[in-house]
């Protein structure tokens, strides 16, 4: 059989190679983004709601689509690099997120299970870097095993959505310490009321001078003197803030993008507070 695979994933897509790991297994040829292979069958796995009806295909899934699962025998498949031509493992340990953001669209999608897994279900052991995918590592009552794994196979690591700083202690923070980086390992400072868990994980990243970056989501409930306030307290601990504006068509996300802009100069290092450097910025809205 001939497959077609569609996606609008800017990169990866993990459901994808799995479904071409399966078909490459039966002996099928698999196209990835070709709409004009003449395909046996096809799936098309979507990301964006914009983009929900732009493709044709026998089969649909992706987070757009509610309750949108691969089979198990599927899902248990090693995904199929070559799709991509990746040269290094993707992948999770631990899927689920418990936390209720309602900025966040993880809560609403439906998880395969909320069960910890072993970095050999999707490793390809002739690879020395490895993404994780999860979305809160710290939740997992194992995750110290993800770690000990990555260790005793020497990988280095790329996290493509972070860490929850308010779960962050000396245990966890060794564990980050000892974990080789492609380049940091993540925080985020989403909310204004995490005020006290936030400086505590700041403390503590600080004592263990992890590299690291922390992300400062604005522009979706804070005023502009909080974001200060998030920004200044994370400069204090010698760490830079990233700005993550909240995607809308507000007042408030028009500022924040220029927020953005105005912290990504560094222009404000010049100034003795933030405050003083963006009300010096000529290109606020």
């Amino acid at each position: 059989m001939k497959i077609s695979l569609l996606s609008d994933a800017p990169h990866h897509n993990l459901a994808l190679m799995k479904i071409s790991a399966y078909h490459k297994a039966e002996c099928d040829e698999v196209m990835l983004n070709a709409p004009i292979f003449p395909a046996d069958y096809t799936y098309a796995s979507i990301l964006y709601e914009r983009n929900k009806n732009e493709f044709v295909a026998d089969e649909y899934g992706g987070p757009v689509f509610s309750g949108s699962v691969l089979p198990d025998y599927i899902n248990e498949m090693k995904p199929d690099y070559d799709l991509y031509g990746y040269n290094f493992s993707l992948g999770y340990t631990f899927r689920p997120c418990f936390n209720t953001c309602d900025f966040c669209y993880v809560p609403k999608m439906v998880h395969p299970d909320v069960e910890h897994h072993s970095i050999w279900e999707f490793h390809n052991s002739e690879f020395k870097n490895i993404l994780l995918l999860n979305n809160n590592t710290f939740q997992d009552p194992r995750w110290k095993e993800t770690f000990e794994e990555i260790w005793d196979a020497d990988l280095t690591v790329e996290d493509a959505n972070g860490y929850d700083l308010r779960l962050l202690d000396e245990e966890k923070a060794e564990a980050l310490k000892k974990t080789k980086w492609l380049k940091w390992c993540f925080f985020a400072w989403d909310r204004i009321q995490d005020d006290a868990l936030m400086i505590r994980g700041l403390k503590i990243a600080r004592k263990y001078k992890l590299r690291t970056r922390i992300y400062v989501l604005c522009g979706y409930d804070t005023t502009l003197e909080e974001d200060f306030y998030r920004c200044e307290k994370i400069i204090k601990y010698k760490f830079d803030p990233y700005i993550m504006p909240y995607l809308g068509k507000t007042k408030a996300s028009k500022r924040a993008r220029a927020f953005k802009r105005f912290m990504d100069t560094f222009s404000w290092r010049k100034y003795k507070t933030i405050a003083e450097g963006w009300n010096n910025y000529r290109y606020k809205i």
